[in-house]
């Protein structure tokens, strides 16, 4: 299992609410802000969806000085 830090919990919804995701929760993850990946499942995203779940993951723990720094040098596409 791959756990995924999220910005806020509207974020984990959206993530987590569509059946057909691959991403899910557990009781054990409620109230903390992160998704799971079984990682048999990895395979089921694209290189470019695996990049911004990673990416929106290191945003959300990054200092925001470093963020910005992030997202000057790779802006969104």
């Amino acid at each position: 299992m791959i756990v995924f830090w999220v910005e806020s919990e509207a974020d984990k919804q959206a993530l987590v609410q569509d059946e057909a995701s691959q991403f899910f929760t557990t009781a054990h993850f409620n109230g903390h802000p992160s998704v799971l990946l079984r990682a048999g499942r990895i395979g089921e995203l694209t290189r470019n969806e695996l990049a911004e779940v990673v990416q929106d993951a290191w945003l959300s723990r990054a200092s925001a000085r470093r963020a910005a720094a992030w997202l000057s040098a790779h802006p969104p596409a």
